[in-house]
C-alpha cells in the first residue's frame, strides 16, 4: 500500500465562501464580525467556512448589507 494514502483526507460537506474578487475576501477576512467563520483561505477569491457557521456567516453577511447567492452544489 502507497503510504501517501494514509495523508489522504476527504471532507465532506465544507461550505465555502466564493467573492468576486480578492479585495471583498480581503475585507471579509479583515472585519472580525466575519472573520470568525472563515477557517481558511484557499485562494484569492475562495475559503473555507468553519464546521457549522455557514448560517452564522450567512447572517451576518445579510447584516452587513450583502446578498449572497447560496449554492446547493
Amino acid at each position: 500500500m502507497n503510504q501517501d494514502n494514509n495523508k489522504t483526507v476527504l471532507h465532506q460537506n465544507l461550505p465555502m465562501i466564493e467573492t468576486a474578487d480578492r479585495l471583498q475576501l480581503d475585507t471579509l477576512i479583515a472585519n472580525p464580525s466575519t472573520a470568525r467563520y472563515i477557517l481558511v483561505r484557499l485562494s484569492d477569491t475562495l475559503a473555507a467556512v468553519a464546521p457549522g457557521q455557514f448560517d452564522a456567516l450567512l447572517t451576518q453577511l445579510r447584516k452587513l448589507g450583502h446578498i449572497p447567492r447560496v449554492s446547493k452544489s
